[in-house]
């Protein structure tokens, strides 16, 4: 290729492209290929860790479990470095199934947070090696107090075990790090027997799917669980109106009502909804020509409502009854079949709410 540059001509020798050669492409291959051979040897050796503790473990466990469902307090999990972060998954599924539980850090613990530990609490200590110093500190301490100690440990003869109420030993565990340090399939044995004591607890308790929704409000099966009166436009923000009142004073009230939702329930005497005044069809016949008398009696404009539900149903079932009319409005009536509210279609199909609920 030739450029000219001040009467000179400069020529550069074409360049070819750079190609990858078949080796490296190879190399490549060989060594993602080398690498999914680790990855899956680590999760085996995880698994096979997991099965020899299901196979060693004993009624230690057991034990624990029975003395937090006869206890007043709430369960503390403790650890230092990464126990500490099992120790934290550790209390958030325990707290999430029904048993009361916070966790501590050992070392704020010894300056002043002890004061979160009552008498009755049940303390629970992770530590592989079972003679971590803080933690030692801290069991030391805690003994002032009525509280048991719970160690989970990989030594059933460490200094923790020793000082412990219940013991759990993982056993000896080798740890997935190719170096042999980084706590991983000892961190998961942990894991797991925290899942164990939590689900075991949460099965004792008789706690349901229920009672997890409660705890779980944000969550889809909260949502799935909701009941038409959590959702429901309640009465108070609901013009409500006998059918012979004047379509004028109908009209002003949804105007000014708290709720701007232009809308406004017709009911009879008991009271029940026989009638929805929606302001958006009035607006259509206007627009039509066909101006309604203000002086005319609402029930002359109403549309009759679709069968009510009871305020105690699952939304679900109220998206269920959504799906098979056209309505979008639906009458909520008490036990005593009392008209309490609205539910309209756009709050109840939303795609959580519509799950299975059995």
């Amino acid at each position: 290729m030739a450029v000219v540059s001040q009467g000179r001509t400069t020529v550069h020798p074409r360049r070819k492209p750079v190609q990858q050669s078949s080796e490296c492409g190879k190399d490549d291959v060989n060594s993602r290929s080398l690498m999914l051979m680790r990855v899956k040897a680590i999760i085996r050796q995880e698994a096979t860790a997991l099965e020899r503790l299901s196979e060693r473990i004993d009624d230690h466990i057991c034990m624990l479990v029975d003395y937090i469902l006869a206890s007043t307090g709430i369960v503390v999990v403790c650890g230092i470095g990464k126990s500490r972060l099992v120790g934290e998954k550790i209390s958030a599924t325990l707290a999430s199934t029904g048993t009361r539980s916070i966790t501590l850090d050992a070392t704020d613990a010894l300056h002043g947070d002890l004061g979160r530990v009552r008498a009755g609490d049940v303390i629970i200590v992770l530590s592989n090696s079972g003679e971590t110093a803080e933690l030692m500190q801290l069991v030391r301490a805690v003994r002032q107090l009525s509280v048991k100690i719970a160690a989970i440990t990989g030594r059933a003869n460490s200094s923790l075990a020793q000082a412990a109420d219940f013991a759990i030993n993982i056993g000896p565990i080798e740890e997935a790090c190719a170096l042999g340090l980084a706590p991983t399939t000892s961190t998961t044995a942990m894991a797991a027997i925290g899942d164990a004591v939590a689900l075991v607890l949460q099965e004792r308790r008789g706690f349901t799917r229920r009672d997890y929704a409660r705890l779980h409000p944000g969550g889809t099966l909260g949502l799935e669980l909701m009941r038409v009166r959590d959702l429901m436009w309640p009465l108070d923000a609901i013009p409500v109106f006998r059918p012979d009142t004047p379509l004028s004073r109908v009209l002003l009230s949804m105007c000014g009502a708290s709720r701007k939702s232009g809308v406004a329930v017709i009911v009879d005497e008991r009271p029940k909804a026989v009638g929805i005044l929606i302001g958006e069809t009035v607006r259509r016949s206007v627009e039509r020509g066909a101006a309604p008398d203000l002086n005319d009696p609402v029930e002359r404009y109403m549309q009759h409502p679709i069968a009510p539900i009871s305020g105690h149903a699952f939304v679900a079932e109220a998206a269920r009854l959504f799906c098979q009319q056209e309505a979008e409005l639906m009458p909520v009536q008490d036990e005593q079949q009392r008209f309490v509210g609205l539910i309209c279609r756009e709050d109840a199909l939303k795609p959580s709410w519509t799950g299975d609920i059995s």
